[in-house]
């Protein structure tokens, strides 16, 4: 029986001051009461059968008497819903355990070797979920209070809470159990589900099916979960590799970046020293390009060196033969070099040579030293050129205690490894530029060194990746790479072009920067004079279509690759009178592979090409440019070879597992296969799932679509043990790509063979413009351009460390190291740039999510492109470097900010794991079963890797988002949706490692030990503390301090912007009682995931007045919390929310998503025009200008008028302070607001309205059913808009708002009865006007049928009567029944008889005195009437009295 209940408000009131954590806590024991209690209940029930006694009841009284925690525990939203998941978790749960013995059974089928089947499974879960359905039918406390999603959707399992007998509640405990059986269903197989998401293809194995419709099936699960794993369809292995190929690549791009910010730093320090003393004023930019082109020489330059040629040689051999000098009693010369010298030098006497047989003089003295030097010698890189050194160095094996190559004697393993190095720089010019330097421009020599220095590491980088390079080739590609590299190096490296910068990736067509005004002028110049000279007379016109034929169409090809000119500019046009010099052999191979390189030019003609394209002369450019060029190259070579050397160890090892009679887990299968046959035997499959590397084996043998690296002539040694191909017996002769003729799955090998191809069709192109381009742009400003949001961005990054259980600064020396490490301008940083290297290595920094999904955006859009079509003048050219220069700066600190907290919780979880370890017994060297049951060799790299792994997975990394999610930025809603989405993944991945450190054991030195348990514990109890404790206890402690009750909590949440309605609000109080919040939203890193727990526990508290049980509220919140969950990502973006906000058509159309006017509807249009056009600038506005424009406000003093904005609003200086940290107080203000609530009600009502017309008005033929149904849906509408404004208005009193403001605000909006009413709490049905009844009229007439609202005018008139006495206190609109609906006894249309009860609504039983039938004619029907005047008169009181359902 539902009935009304009296509300004790002491007994609310105290409710109010219990808090969340002391109800959760009191919410267990209360559930475990409530166990009791269900089964108690549920005898009582079936002893009451048949008889006149309410013994349940008194149980039910008794149980409550004795339970001392119910009462807390309901007190709260979280208390509910724990008190209910104890209640009927535990039995249920215990239940499902022993129905289904699935845990027995598979232990068991483990322990003989076998695995459950799919069917056994399922007939064991099914048993299970039986079992649970039916014990939480027996024991749940109160069914009526749980509620059932029946009473939410409807359906057979809606309890029925009129009757109030005892088979009702036993038919109430038997739908409750059957949806528990249901539920558990589809629980398990909902879990089941996502597990197969999140394990698919995890084994590299191939997707199966014992059906062609199961291996769809699973082909699909793994193709969708495929969108949301970070390694996509890629092995785990393949996908590590890469990643470490990126993190390489970045670690090589840090070197050169370090040494190009060096160098420009010192050379602007020296330009302005050199102002200062100068006695002729000269520009700065001219001393500077000076000083840069000096030290590019210095940098480009090696030293040249004389040796023996073969003559030399020959005589060297004659000297060893002779056994001394007779003359100078000298002994015979041990080496070339001492023969050299001597010779060279004019050292010793002439010398006379005895050979045994004759003797003979060599002349040796400075006289005719210059002789010897032409006779016997032959001079190396004779233009002081880079030159590289080709030799070898020792090998060194792994120090397992460090797990690095060991550095002394006893690691070597006897081997050599190729090596290059870059000989030294030319000594005559390093000591003419040190001169120059500090004589000229007073440099330091503190300053020369480090520029040198800089120029030395350089070298020694370029030295390692053309190491790299040559060790992969086999003799003859090496031999071709050590004669072309000498000649083309610096070519190779010096590739600094204005027109070439950002061309990300281009590999032959150009992508160019529009050179200056100032420069295609001058180039047009020296076309026309170069043309004159070779007798061509040139027009302005085609001189200049001329030059920009000649830019449009140049490129540089990228990296270093055989048998072609290295480094050269290509040209795709050029004039014939520029290459006149080249022969016609040389330029008919030129004409016919179409194009022309730079060397081909004249020597008039190259110089000025340079300039026109922008030939940089200094060092930065060369470092740069040249580094990534390199990196890109030898950085994927290694990527290819780590994957064939990775597969050959996980090939080894499962053999060894196969061969070793499968003991112990199955270890991870190889990847790829040289065959389908062998593919099929580790990965399973048939031959489809496969496909070759390559494409056939022709085109993979020349590698042509595998890598944009693939060199015909770099053909490479075999590092590939398993290469052999058994199908056709033979070895691969020639290798230019080791992943050539490799068959792997499908998916995967088509991933190798995928082109990028950016489309730039004109939709496209509109579309990037209008709404990419624009979105990006907004997203920048106010994020990387806004100064408050990074302070907002470091503090709040604090939560990853907590989250994993690190105490953010806790660690005074890990804070230090971590600063020091920062790739940033200030005080402190760049000091550690080794140790950042090795992080982005290891794949740890640098991987800030916001700004990775922002440079990815800007990228679509080809943000450097797009500001080149302006960059044609001189004056903006430079505007648009400085502003770039300002926008790199805000990018690095902003990934600093990311960066300070990875690196401090790299160093946290890798000394916390170091002590485990030590703690448990293990010694560095020693060998042990990791957490992923690998055995490991605990040391150093060890640990790194292990902290490194913890880190990316549990905090948030931009290289770990899926493609699918990343490809979203491309749609024009969402902002930055690559965060939450990361923020999901490693709050699940923060909880799974956690579980897995507590449950993890292994043997060290004979003995089971749990090293990183207690781990496990900080882990799990830092996640709770972050998003749970920490925020709640922080709500708390303000309510407690500022004696702010639930229910001025509850009143604040209705008067919030709607971004704010569902966070977590920390509520403030001043002297006079005035609220204000802190949206801690804004600092909560996890609102991610926070935010839908708080959703559901507000649609718990909201749903109290009701009657019908938790379950329905909490599925509501459920739903609401799904929208919360998708709001990132399916949200207006910043752009298109400002461009819906002015657009007239599909749009808002002035209106912003708050409700605010952007401009009056009776502006003029150029007003309108105005006022858009400063709406959408505002969204691309940077630099937090709405809070620094607060800040200034607040600095007036107290008594200026200068304190106020147009709005009237003051500001104070101490609010907007803390504002930059997030921690602003909003002060709740329900008088402004409440206008806006009236605006919403207005269109409510409007809507409402609509809902009835437009579905009985629409011009055809209707029935008086439908208007009866179309009437009520209205009403239930219009109930909803009336209940919501009553709320509000509840709401606004609780704040402090009169009675008579609320009046005074609805009177001058129109609604002076509609305030009446809801002042009251009664709501006003819809009224059917006289112009709606003229239209039935008149539509009946056209159609010629009888009018069917007169037909239905007096049903409707009945449920009007009976809405009039709906209370609006509690959300309790009638579950009214169309009579037209109901079955005919009588065939006459205008009567009806039938039982009482079926013509009613939900809470008639609790009236007396009633008749159970009525037969009347219909117009003269008023049982609806007489059902509310009975129930008056049997003491309800008034209309709001009587309880319905809903």
């Amino acid at each position: 029986m539902v009935s009304l209940t009296p509300i004790d408000n002491q007994s609310q009131k105290n409710n109010q001051d219990v808090n969340w954590a002391v109800s959760m806590a009191a919410a267990v024991p209360s559930g475990i009461f409530k166990i009791f209690e269900g089964v108690a209940t549920l005898g009582a029930t079936l002893m009451d059968l048949g008889v006149d006694e309410d013994r349940a009841e008194a149980v039910e009284q008794y149980f409550a008497d004795i339970n001392p925690f119910d009462e807390l525990a309901e007190a709260t939203a979280i208390g509910k819903i724990t008190e209910l998941i104890v209640n009927i978790g535990v039995p249920g749960g215990a239940a499902f355990k022993i129905g289904s013995g699935l845990g027995k059974a598979a232990l068991r089928a483990k322990e003989a070797g076998k695995y459950l089947s799919a069917g056994e499974k399922t007939r064991r879960f099914g048993q299970g979920a039986l079992a649970a359905g039916a014990a939480e039918g027996v024991f749940v406390g109160d069914v009526e209070d749980a509620g059932s999603f029946g009473d939410f959707l409807g359906g057979p399992t809606k309890l029925d809470r009129e009757s109030g007998d005892p088979q009702a509640e036993l038919l109430n405990r038997l739908k409750f159990g059957i949806e528990g059986t249901a539920f558990t269903g589809a629980f398990g197989a909902a879990g089941k589900l996502v597990g197969k998401m999140r394990s698919s293809a995890g084994t590299s194995k191939a997707i199966t099916g014992k059906t062609d419709l199961e291996k769809t099936f699973n082909k699909g699960i793994d193709k969708l979960s495929g969108w949301f794993r970070s390694r996509g369809i890629l092995p785990q292995e393949g996908f590590d590799i890469k990643m470490k190929k990126i993190g390489s690549e970045a670690k090589d791009t840090l070197v050169a970046e370090t040494a190009m910010r060096d160098i420009d730093k010192i050379a602007n320090r020296i330009t302005k020293g050199y102002g200062k003393v100068a006695l002729d004023k000269i520009d700065s930019k001219i001393v500077k390009n000076d000083i840069l082109k000096q030290l590019n020489d210095v940098l480009m330059s090696g030293t040249s060196e004389r040796v023996l040629n073969q003559r030399g040689k020959a005589l060297y051999k004659m000297y060893k033969k002779a056994s001394f000098d007779p003359l100078s009693k000298k002994a015979r010369y041990k080496t070339e070099t001492e023969f050299l010298n001597d010779l060279l030098k004019g050292k010793s006497n002439p010398v006379l040579v005895s050979t045994g047989k004759k003797k003979f003089k060599v002349k040796s003295t400075p006289k005719n030293a210059k002789s010897n030097l032409k006779n016997f010698t032959t001079e190396i890189n004779p233009t002081n050129k880079l030159r590289p050194l080709f030799g070898s160095v020792d090998e060194f094996k792994i120090d397992p205690k460090t797990g690095r190559p060991g550095t002394t004697d006893k690691f070597k393993t006897g081997e050599k490894l190729y090596n290059v190095e870059i000989g030294p720089m030319n000594v005559k010019k390093v000591e003419a530029l040190r001169t120059l330097l500090k004589t000229k421009y007073k440099a330091t020599d503190e300053e020369v060194t480090k520029l040198l220095g800089q120029f030395v590491n350089m070298r020694s980088k370029w030295g390692e990746l053309f190491t790299s390079m040559g060790r992969r080739f086999n003799p003859d590609a090496l031999k071709e790479f050590e004669e072309i590299l000498p000649k083309y190096i610096n070519d190779v490296m010096d590739r600094g072009y204005d027109v070439f910068q950002k061309n990300s990736g281009q590999w032959t067509v150009a992508n160019n920067y529009r050179p200056t005004k100032n420069v295609i002028k001058e180039a047009i110049k020296d076309f026309k004079e170069v043309a004159a000279t070779k007798g061509f007379k040139l027009s302005d016109d085609l001189a200049e279509q001329m030059v920009h034929e000649v830019w449009k169409g140049a490129s540089l090809p990228k990296g270093f690759l055989l048998g072609r000119a290295q480094g050269q500019v290509r040209f795709k046009d050029i004039p014939d009178w520029m290459v006149e010099s080249v022969a016609d052999k040389v330029k008919n191979v030129r004409e016919m592979s179409g194009g022309y390189n730079l060397e081909d030019l004249t020597g008039v003609a190259k110089p000025i090409i340079q300039k026109l394209l922008g030939k940089a002369k200094n060092p930065m450019s060369t470092i740069v440019e040249g580094t990534n060029n390199l990196s890109a190259q030898v950085r994927s070579n290694e990527f290819f070879d780590n994957l064939i050397l990775k597969n050959n160890q996980l090939k080894k090892r499962y053999d060894e597992w196969l061969s070793g009679g499968k003991i112990g887990p199955e270890p991870r299968i190889p990847f790829l296969y040289n065959n389908t046959g062998e593919a099929r035997k580790y990965a399973g499959g048939t031959g489809d799932d496969f496909e070759m590397i390559g494409g056939k084996k022709k085109e993979a043998a020349q590698g042509i679509k595998l890598d944009r690296w693939t060199d015909p002539k770099g053909t490479l040694k075999d590092i590939d043990t398993t290469r052999v191909i058994k199908e056709a017996a033979e070895e691969v002769d020639e290798i230019i790509n080791p992943l050539n003729g490799k068959v792997a799955l499908k998916d995967y090998a088509e991933s190798f063979m995928q082109s990028q191809i950016s489309s730039k069709s004109i939709p496209t192109q509109l579309y990037n413009n209008l709404i990419l381009y624009p979105k990006g742009m907004s997203q920048m400003a106010k994020t990387i351009l806004a100064p408050f949001t990074h302070v907002r961005n470091f503090i709040s990054a604090a939560a990853f460390a907590s989250a994993n259980g690190i105490l953010p600064f806790g660690n005074t020396k890990d804070v230090r190291a971590a600063w020091n490490a920062l790739q940033v301008a200030g005080p402190g940083t760049r000091k550690s740039n080794q140790f950042y290297q090795e992080l982005l290595d290891l794949g740890v920094v640098n991987s800030q999510v916001q700004l990775g999904d922002l440079k990815k955006l800007l990228e679509d859009v080809d943000f450097g492109s797009t500001l080149n079509q302006l960059n044609s003048d001189y004056g903006l050219n430079k505007l648009l470097k400085g502003l770039n220069k300002i926008k790199k700066g805000a990018q690095d600190a902003y990934t600093a900010e990311d960066d300070f907290w990875k690196i401090f919780t790299f160093l946290g979880e890798k000394s916390r794991l170091d002590r485990a370890y030590r703690d448990a017994g293990l010694n560095l060297g020693q060998e042990f079963i990791d957490a992923n049951g690998a055995k490991r060799i605990f040391n150093d790299e060890f640990l790194k890797q292990e902290a490194a792994n913890l880190v990316k997975n549990n905090v948030p990394n931009y290289a770990l988002v899926s493609d699918f999610v990343k490809g979203l930025r491309k749609l024009p809603v969402g902002n930055f949706i690559a965060f939450p989405a990361e923020i999901i993944r490693t709050s699940t991945n923060i909880v799974e490692t956690a579980l897995k450190e507590i449950n993890y054991s292994t043997v060290i030195n004979g003995q089971s030990v749990n090293p990183l348990r207690k781990r496990g514990l900080q882990r799990l109890t830092g996640m709770a503390l972050t998003t749970a404790v920490l925020p709640l206890g922080t709500v708390a402690a303000a309510q407690a301090i500022y004696d702010v009750s639930k229910d001025e909590i509850n009143a604040m949440r209705r008067y919030v912007a709607d971004w704010s309605k569902n966070s977590v609000l920390i509520p403030f109080k001043d002297d006079k009682g005035k609220l204000s919040y802190v949206d801690f939203s804004h600092l909560n890193a996890y609102d991610t995931v926070t935010r839908p727990i708080q959703t559901v526990l507000n649609a718990v508290n909201e749903g109290r007045a009701d009657e019908d049980g938790l379950v329905d509220d909490f599925i509501l919140g459920l739903i609401e919390s799904t929208k919360e969950l998708g709001s990132p990502f399916i949200s207006e973006s910043i752009w298109t929310e400002a461009l819906q906000d002015v657009s007239p058509i599909l749009g808002r159309g002035g209106v912003d998503s708050q409700g605010r006017p952007i401009w009056n509807p009776e502006d003029s249009l150029g007003d309108k025009m105005y006022k858009a056009i400063g709406h959408l600038v505002e969204a691309q506005a940077p630099l937090n200008w709405k809070q620094m424009e607060r800040l200034g406000l607040s600095m007036f003093p107290v008594d200026s008028k200068g304190r106020f904005d147009q709005r009237g609003n003051e500001y104070e200086f101490g609010n907007e302070v803390a504002g930059i940290f997030g921690m602003r107080r909003i002060e709740v203000k329900p008088e402004k607001s409440f206008n806006y609530k009236i605006t919403d009600y207005k269109k409510g009502i409007r809507n409402s309205r609509t809902l009835f017309t437009s579905a009985t008005l629409k011009g055809g033929p209707i029935t008086p059913e439908e208007i009866v149904d179309a009437y009520i849906n209205a009403n239930r509408a219009l109930y909803g808009v009336n209940r919501n404004l009553f709320q509000d208005m509840e709401a606004a009193k609780v704040l402090g708002m009169s009675e008579e403001a609320l009046g005074e605000n609805m009177n001058n909006r129109g609604e002076r009865r509609a305030y009446n009413a809801l002042e009251d709490g009664e709501f006003r049905p819809l009224t059917i006007s006289q112009d709606v009844q003229e239209l039935f009229e008149l539509k009946s007439e056209e159609l010629g049928v009888a009018n069917p609202f007169e037909q239905a005018e007096d049903a409707l008139e009945g449920i009007r009567e009976i809405l009039e006495t709906v209370s609006l206190y509690g959300d309790l609109f009638p579950e009214l029944k169309n009579p037209f609906r109901v079955p005919l006894t009588q065939a006459i249309p205008n009567t009806i008889t039938q039982p009482f009860q079926q013509l009613g609504f939900l809470g008639e039983s609790n009236m007396t005195g009633v008749p159970t039938s009525v037969t009347t004619p219909y117009n003269e029907l008023k049982s609806i009437d007489q059902k509310i005047d009975s129930a008056r008169k049997a003491g309800f009181g008034k209309p709001g009295d009587i309880t319905f359902g809903s």
